[in-house]
């Protein structure tokens, strides 16, 4: 039988996206099934790693039973997902404690003392990256000083998509993509950096073997395959993370390419032939599915999510509204928002509901609102909210180009492209076009079920991915908006300055 379709999932922080597609990365069929997050204390957030397991087992069955596709006309499999967690498995790979989601800041003391400068230059120079209370390093620490029971069972420590992959093939590793995430890698030999875990403490065997992302590393079992339908023997592609495959799905692959993901989290990434980074603010700097490139990317932690907040938090009238016209609640905002002027007559959000990551890495900053007023409506808060994302955007941006990339444009994809609305403000306020790509809700697992492709041979390489990535609109910044987005993009500089010492506690006047 012809093996004629691919099968790749994005499992993300808010549920499972299945694909399934042809071998040019034309979706066939498309399957999601949510999940939650729980946060059972302050500043923590945690999943079951085997709810997600059961929502890649189910959308895989659901996604094959819809397009009618017989299991052995399957090439191959890749995941993607969602990353900076932490997951300690024992010996057999049970979890031994929920997966500490990229959201969760209960490490705070830990990174804080990685943010000592001799730290912070050291792990600068071996890694060219510098950690957060949400990145790996913080976690693991945390486990190794505050749950010492806990540490003493840990075998393996893994992310999300490595769990993933254990229970798909029964194989424990991660690929260079994933592995440059720990900030723990590195990002030139392709190997975990002994002397970088040597001086932070953490055992080098407790991490997994390390493959390219392209690497056929195993083949789906007779188990998995019971659960998900797929066929035993499948073979599967280690693939990558979804920051990753969101550069390629996006169709950035060649060198200088750009892409901005609106999702819960919102990243601006450039595929780079050469490693560079700002030390004082640093970027994400990982290894690209592609060997010889590096994804350098900006990550706001609350783009997507920030507006995700605002509807479950402000906005019941509005759920209710939708829910009566059968439409999505976003619908509903994107109508409020655009009666309200460019600017919002001065109302100005900061978006930094869980801290912030680039272009300044500060996991005490918090949001709000400035400059409310009796004159305002819910449309003006709503259309700030956007503004307010937006502004962040052009600030990671001008830092990126400051560093020496060219971001004349920017290829979009993620739940917020879909809105044509938000699209322009932020087009109008970065002041350059995004070029929306045809699926942009599909644009992670298509980039996941495309590397499959390279993996397998059908392709040649990661740059013949962005002949295959369509652009269903292109969204040119408006000038008349120069003047006020100019203003507000100035205050909302401003703003930070002024209330980061407030965050952290400083005293007035230090």
């Amino acid at each position: 039988m012809a093996k004629t379709c691919i099968v790749a999932h994005d499992t993300g922080t808010g549920g499972d996206k299945a694909v399934l597609t042809d071998l040019e990365g034309r979706v066939m069929g498309s399957a999601y099934r949510p999940y939650g997050v729980d946060y059972p204390r302050a500043d923590w957030a945690e999943q079951d790693p085997d709810g997600l397991w059961r929502a890649f087992a189910a959308t895989t069955r659901e996604v094959l039973e819809q397009a009618g596709i017989d299991p052995a006309e399957v090439l191959g499999v890749g995941v993607s997902a969602q990353m900076f967690n932490l997951l300690p498995v024992d010996a057999d790979c049970r979890p031994v404690t929920p997966m500490l989601s990229w959201q969760d800041v209960r490490s705070v003391t830990q990174a804080d003392r990685l943010l000592e400068p001799a730290t912070r230059a050291f792990l600068f120079e071996h890694t060219a990256n510098v950690p957060t209370a949400k990145d790996v390093i913080p976690k693991i620490l945390w486990l190794k000083e505050e749950r010492p029971d806990l540490w003493e069972r840990t075998r393996w420590l893994l992310d999300c998509k490595e769990y993933i992959l254990f229970r798909l093939t029964g194989l424990v590793g991660i690929d260079w993509h994933g592995a440059s995430v720990f900030f723990l890698f590195d990002p030139y030999e392709k190997a975990w950096d002994r002397t970088v875990c040597e001086r932070l403490g953490i055992p080098v065997e407790k991490l997994p073997p390390t493959y390219p992302p392209t690497q056929v590393v195993g083949e789906v079992t007779a188990a998995a395959a019971a659960e998900t339908g797929l066929a035993a023997g499948t073979p599967v592609v280690i693939c990558a993370g979804d920051v990753a495959v969101a550069q390629s799905g996006s169709g950035a692959n060649r060198d200088g390419k750009a892409h901005l993901c609106i999702g819960t989290a919102t990243w601006v990434g450039v595929s780079s032939a050469t490693l560079r980074n700002d030390p004082g603010t640093p970027f994400w700097a990982l290894n690209h599915i592609d060997p010889g490139k590096w994804v350098i990317a900006g990550e706001m932690e609350s783009g997507g999510g920030a507006l995700q907040w605002y509807r479950n938090v402000l906005c019941a009238d509005e759920a209710r509204t939708a829910l009566e016209r059968g439409v999505s609640t976003y619908r509903v905002l994107d109508e409020q928002a655009g009666a309200a002027p460019a600017g919002s007559d001065g109302l100005v959000f900061t978006p930094w509901l869980a801290g912030e990551r680039a272009p300044v890495l500060d996991h005490y900053a918090r949001g709000g609102f400035t400059g409310l007023s009796l004159g305002h409506t819910k449309g003006h808060l709503t259309r700030a909210v956007m503004e307010g994302v937006a502004c962040h955007i052009r600030w990671i941006v001008e830092a990126m180009e400051h560093v020496g990339f060219a971001i004349p444009a920017m290829q979009a994809i993620g739940g917020g492209s879909a809105s044509e609305l938000w699209t322009q403000i932020i087009a109008d306020v970065t002041g350059r076009p995004l070029h929306v790509v045809e699926h942009p809700l599909e644009a992670g697992a298509m980039g996941a079920a495309l590397t499959v492709a390279v993996g397998l041979g059908v392709y040649p390489d990661m740059d013949a991915i962005d002949d295959l990535i369509h652009v269903r609109r292109v969204v040119e910044p408006q000038a008349a908006n120069d003047e006020v987005y100019g203003h507000l993009y100035g205050t909302f500089r401003e703003l930070y300055g002024a209330l980061a010492p407030l965050y952290r506690g400083d005293p007035p006047g230090r």
